[in-house]
């Protein structure tokens, strides 16, 4: 992995971590953060879908995303993408659930959803170039 990319990927982790751990501090505090940019977060914040079997999504995003930091420290690059794979999916379901189910966006969730994003288009960039070379023998 370039150093670039590796730097770029460890800055983007740290983004979604503090952007999650942001949003726990919040919820523990029963406040909801400002909403500046999407309007809807305290209709996300509050809603069914904001927690899971009573533990915050976004406790289950600070641990996801300080997971991915401690795989690219170690250099466990294929688990790092393995669970980056997982990240991608989960936010296609919260995304959906604010589009389609609550009619609502809540800013920091779509932060930490982009990023996720980022973080796998930019794990994965190149991958089918280099998986050829491997293939034809080059």
């Amino acid at each position: 992995m370039k150093s670039k990319s590796f730097v770029f990927l460890l800055f983007l982790s740290l983004a979604g971590f503090f952007d999650s751990v942001y949003l726990t501090i919040f919820h523990y505090k029963h406040i909801i953060p400002p909403c500046t940019i999407a309007k809807g977060c305290e209709t996300v914040l509050t809603s069914q879908f904001s927690t899971i079997f009573g533990i915050p999504i976004s406790l289950v995003g600070s641990l996801f995303f300080l997971t991915l930091i401690i795989l690219l420290l170690l250099g466990f690059f294929r688990y790092f993408k393995l669970l980056i794979l997982e990240g991608v999916a989960v936010s296609i379901v919260l995304f959906s659930i604010q589009a389609f189910i609550l009619h609502a966006f809540c800013q920091y969730c779509l932060l930490s959803e982009i990023i996720i994003l980022a973080i796998f288009i930019l794990s994965f960039k190149g991958y089918r170039f280099r998986r050829n070379l491997k293939t034809s023998g080059l």
